[in-house]
C-alpha cells in the first residue's frame, strides 16, 4: 500500500509518517475529545465501567497538543512520556535510516515488552488508588 502512495524508499516513509504526526498532533490541538463514558470507543471501558491501560491517551494527548503539560499528566501520566518518545524517535530516524541501521527483533521485543509492563503497571497504580 505504502508503493502506491509514493513511499517505497525508506526517506518517503520517514516523511510521510512525519506528515501523518503533524496532522494527528494539528487535529489534537484543535479537537477536544468528550469526557463523556457514553462516546467511548473502548470496549473495555463499555463492559467494565473501567478504563482500560489506555483509555485517557487521546485526551491527554490532546491536552498537551494544547499545551497544557499538566492537564495531559493528569488525564493520564504516560502520554508526555509517550509524545517525547515519538518524536525522538521519528528524529532519529534519519540516522538509522542513512546508516541503514535496523533494530534488532530482540530489541524490538524487548522495547515492546518494557513498554507494556510500564503501562501495564502505571495502569494497576491508577486502578488500584482510585485515579480511574
Amino acid at each position: 500500500m505504502l508503493e502506491r502512495l509514493g513511499a517505497s524508499s525508506p526517506w518517503a516513509r520517514w516523511a510521510l509518517a512525519g506528515a501523518a504526526l503533524a496532522a494527528a498532533w494539528a487535529v489534537l490541538a484543535v479537537w477536544t475529545p468528550p469526557d463523556d463514558g457514553a462516546w467511548t470507543l473502548c470496549l473495555f471501558r463499555r463492559l467494565t465501567h473501567h478504563d482500560c491501560a489506555t483509555c485517557g491517551m487521546t485526551r491527554a494527548l490532546a491536552r498537551l497538543a494544547k499545551g497544557d503539560l499538566a492537564g495531559a499528566a493528569a488525564r493520564h501520566p504516560l502520554a508526555p512520556w509517550f509524545a517525547g518518545e515519538t518524536l525522538a524517535g521519528w528524529l532519529a530516524a534519519p540516522l538509522a535510516i542513512a546508516r541503514r541501521w535496523r533494530p534488532s527483533p530482540r530489541a524490538v521485543a524487548w522495547t515492546a515488552s518494557a513498554h507494556l509492563a510500564i503501562l501495564l503497571a502505571v495502569w494497576l497504580v491508577r486502578l488500584l488508588s482510585g485515579r480511574i
